[in-house]
């Protein structure tokens, strides 16, 4: 888990993907408390004046029995119910008015830091190969290596939906970084809702959801995933009107501040990147024109092979230029810790703070990792010139726990009992 954690998509999804903690004293949500679906209709979507319409049945989230309209509860739950229907601007709704306001400036920010050339040229590649996905559907699943493929079946009802939403992509705001810095993010999101419509999206028709305790500004949730799953738990707190998952509050301005300022090193970055990224694109356009032009299996199966290897090279060639790049700053600067724990959601934002603070004026510009998984939680921080400072700040943070710090490796050790 890093500071992109703030990432508008991520903040959207609402505790469900990292926000909650398993307990396993949560009562078991009684049947007056919680409903199931049985609205079957359609799920409603936008044409393209904006009007609902109805699409293809999906299930729909049931809304709690008991749920207020304001509620933090009903806000949990219409906002999944948006983002199983596809309404991505909808959902970006029930972010609160300033934090739209961040969102929307760090597009303007991004779209005015971003090399034109290396966006508009991925734009039309992207637009190109929709445009072969489509005009050479038959010849791509006839493949032998595309018919192994496990997936594919799942693949085939949406095939067309695809093509098009990436045909569609040069021309969308998506592509033109021009439109881009003039465009709002809930506008950006309502032509994506467009663009893919038709795909499958998540869908949380058997979540179930209810209030622990709350308050006029703060509530807590339990909610299962599935029917017969642990519950798990979420605070919320009310933030200018809007209910929003406590962890995010609290680490919004510093991941704000974060992205802000990998933003403004962008030019710099694509300045060193960008011959190597034209270059690339180039050579894979080329070989997309080929697949065009194929007529015959054959053929288009003798383009695909170097094609495979060309998108191979060049990513291996991203990943070495972006090492490179960090290699030299993160060698110095970097401490990493090992917890002999599974930390949740509320201590992760808990740690993340202690070592901002620790970092001072320069926790603007350092990046880290924090990343719970089978009973361990490993980080990572930047920005650390003084690891025996910081392992003094840990131990007094973890004051159950032994700490020990190994200064060859920069780690520290924290081990809980």
């Amino acid at each position: 888990m890093d500071r992109s954690g703030t990432r508008w998509l991520a903040v959207m999804l609402m505790g469900i993907v990292g926000c909650g903690q398993s307990r396993q004293d949560v009562a078991e949500p009684s049947p007056a408390n919680v409903t199931e679906s049985t609205d079957k209709s359609p799920p409603a979507t936008r044409n393209d004046r904006g009007e609902t319409a109805s699409t293809s049945a999906s299930p729909k989230v049931g809304l709690v029995a008991t749920a207020q309209d304001g509620s933090a509860e009903a806000t949990f739950q219409r906002t999944l119910q948006s983002f199983q229907d596809g309404r991505f601007d909808d959902a970006f709704e029930f972010l609160p008015p300033s934090y739209q306001a961040d969102v929307d400036q760090l597009l303007q920010v991004f779209a005015e830091k971003m090399d034109p050339q290396v966006w508009t040229n991925s734009f039309e590649l992207l637009g190109k190969i929709g445009r072969v996905l489509k005009s050479k559907k038959n010849l791509i699943l006839d493949m032998d290596g595309v018919k192994r493929l496990p997936q594919v079946e799942l693949i085939k009802p949406h095939w067309d939906a695809i093509a098009g939403g990436m045909s569609d992509l040069p021309s969308s705001d998506f592509g033109d970084l021009q439109r881009l810095k003039q465009t709002k993010v809930r506008q950006l999101l309502g032509s994506a809702g467009g663009l893919f419509r038709g795909l499958p999206l998540p869908q949380f028709g058997d979540i179930q959801v209810t209030t622990i305790k709350s308050d006029s500004k703060t509530a807590t949730l339990s909610y299962r995933e599935k029917k017969d799953s642990e519950p798990k738990e979420v605070e919320f707190v009310l933030m200018e009107g809007k209910w929003l998952p406590k962890s995010i509050a609290s680490g919004w301005s510093a991941g704000i501040a974060e992205a802000r300022a990998s933003l403004d090193k962008l030019p710099e970055r694509m300045a060193s990147w960008k011959p190597v990224i034209i270059s690339q694109l180039e050579k894979v356009e080329g070989m997309i024109d080929q697949l065009q032009a194929s007529r015959t299996k054959e053929e288009f199966s003798a383009a695909v092979a170097p094609l495979f290897f060309t998108i191979a090279y060049g990513a291996q060639l991203a990943q070495q230029a972006v090492l490179e790049s960090t290699a030299a700053a993160r060698a110095a600067d970097v401490v990493h810790c090992e917890i002999n724990r599974e930390l949740n959601d509320e201590d992760l934002t808990k740690l993340k703070d202690v070592v901002v603070q620790f970092l001072g004026e320069s926790g603007a510009d350092a990046e880290y990792e924090l990343i719970p998984n089978d009973g361990r939680t490993r980080c990572r921080f930047t920005m650390v010139t003084d690891a025996a400072a910081m392992a003094s700040v840990l131990a007094k943070h973890f004051d159950t726990a032994t700490v020990r710090l190994d200064l060859e490796s920069r780690t520290v050790h924290i081990d809980f009992k």
